[in-house]
């Protein structure tokens, strides 16, 4: 029988290394190490439906989701280590290869946000914003929101985890007060700048929603977003930025 696999170059493993941050993405082991100074790649690129699949294989997932038809696509790999290969391989199952199905297609998704982060940009101002929020003696200027206010009840769906509502709803209770007053303040000095900064989320906000429109895939790629718009200066800030404009703005909506 004709292997089907054919060899990657060096820069679509670059790829698929980047792809998963250079962990593998089913037991978090790095996918490298050094030896006499030198870096050396410890993982192998995996094909998520088998390259040659074998006949019982090929009645396994005869139903199954494939990412593409062409088993050597790069949506159809991905860079694991050695040890994970091994175990997926031997004895494949049908559970195992959804689970790496959706492993991949989280992964493709992430990217394919990240490839538009240079199209949406935010203004300088958010990052007064953070900085506040970081304060130490901001305490007394905090004003609890009333639990009758909040709207994230009537926004969330299915999607987004208890958890996660959960906490944008404290968030929203604790800081939402607080923010507002900061961009009144903001707008006194560039009028229309809080009604830019809406615009620009809800831009990215739109653009998530095109990709992947789960709830908790969309909050959490704002989060990314504005952390690596603001130069990673504090993702938690950046959490508590987005609960004010999910509880304000169309975001959820």
């Amino acid at each position: 029988m004709e292997d089907k696999r054919r060899e990657f170059s060096d820069n679509e493993k670059m790829l698929l290394y980047n792809e998963v941050n250079g962990r593998c993405p089913i037991c978090g082991g790095v996918l490298v190490y050094t030896k006499n100074g030198k870096i050396n790649k410890s993982f192998e690129v995996a094909h998520i439906y088998p390259a040659n699949p074998r006949s019982e294989e090929e009645e396994l997932l005869k139903n199954e989701e494939r990412l593409s038809d062409d088993v050597n696509d790069l949506k159809n790999v991905i860079a694991v280590c050695r040890i994970c290969h091994k175990k997926f391989d031997t004895p494949r199952t049908g559970e195992e290869y959804r689970t790496w199905v959706r492993l991949k297609k989280k992964l493709l998704q992430e990217a394919e946000l990240k490839n538009t982060y240079s199209m949406f940009n935010v203004e300088i101002e958010i990052q007064k914003i953070l900085e506040s929020l970081n304060d130490a003696n901001i305490d007394g200027e905090l004003v609890p929101l009333s639990y009758e206010s909040l709207k994230i009840d009537q926004k969330a769906n299915d999607t987004l985890p208890y958890v996660i509502k959960r906490s944008i709803k404290r968030d929203v209770v604790d800081y939402f007060d607080y923010i507002h007053h900061l961009f009144i303040d903001i707008d006194q000095i560039t009028p229309y700048k809080f009604d830019i900064l809406a615009s620009q989320i809800k831009g990215f906000y739109y653009k998530c929603m095109q990709i992947n429109p789960s709830q908790e895939s969309v909050y959490t790629a704002l989060v990314d977003w504005l952390n690596e718009k603001t130069g990673n200066y504090s993702r938690r800030a950046c959490e508590i930025v987005i609960a004010y404009f999910i509880q304000d703005c169309e975001v959820f909506s």
